[in-house]
């Protein structure tokens, strides 16, 4: 059949199904098969422009080729709209099976390094987004790792000086509470009045001797302090004469 005699059966057929009440499925898969004639027939770059020529769009072309690739699940449809439907839920199933076949070769790829027959360069392109998406989840595992334990470590760092300030806290509360108990004994011990207990010059004076190196040096503060006492009475006595 010449190009042009394909051509006027083509609108014929087209122009029947346009007008008919009750599309023809048959007369769409006719088209469509008379396109995939065509298709083998023409050369290489004369196809595109030979569909250009027909009454209707490009996509319309296609989608009568579909219906002929596949005319023995649509051939049966009562109406047209109905065989496109039925078109697209083979399209999406053949769409899905592809993408599973896909996954299953780049699955046995990944395990034996060897491509399996059938491979083309999209399953390359795929693998190589799979391994950059793969590298960027790992990266912000790694930093998201990395914060984690940067803040556990001042966490820890934190908990270690506050215990330390609570450890140096009531090491010092300690130290006071025991000097002054120890404080408290040794004004009994010597007898102190209750008002000598309160007297900041006993204190003072008990302050002085913690600070000498051992007891000789202390009781020799003490008799110097009782000279001293001593001296200052006897002046206090004679300006009160």
């Amino acid at each position: 059949m010449q190009a042009t005699e394909a051509r006027e059966q083509i609108i014929n057929l087209h122009t029947g199904i346009m007008s008919a009440a009750r599309r023809s499925v048959q007369d769409a898969i006719k088209i469509g098969e008379i396109i995939a004639e065509q298709k083998k027939l023409l050369q290489h770059g004369e196809f595109l422009p030979w569909v250009r020529t027909l009454p209707f769009e490009q996509r319309t072309a296609y989608r009568y080729l579909s219906l002929s690739d596949h005319s023995c699940k649509v051939a049966t449809m009562s109406n047209l709209q109905e065989a496109y439907r039925q078109l697209e839920t083979i399209e999406q199933q053949e769409k899905q099976t592809a993408e599973q076949r896909k996954k299953a070769m780049i699955a046995e790829y990944r395990k034996t390094g060897i491509k399996p027959d059938g491979w083309d360069r999209s399953l390359d392109y795929i693998i190589k987004k799979q391994d950059e998406e793969k590298a960027k989840f790992e990266e912000r595992s790694r930093k998201h790792f990395e914060q984690a334990e940067k803040e556990k470590q001042e966490r820890i760092k934190q908990e270690n000086a506050e215990d330390i300030f609570s450890s140096v806290l009531n090491n010092a509360a300690n130290e006071i509470i025991g000097n002054m108990k120890k404080r408290s004994e040794w004004k009994d011990k010597i007898k102190v009045s209750n008002n000598g207990k309160e007297d900041s010059f006993v204190d003072a004076i008990m302050d002085y001797l913690d600070t000498l190196e051992d007891d000789n040096r202390r009781i020799e503060a003490c008799y110097n302090i009782i000279k001293v006492c001593k001296n200052i009475a006897v002046d206090l006595q004679k300006v009160k004469e």
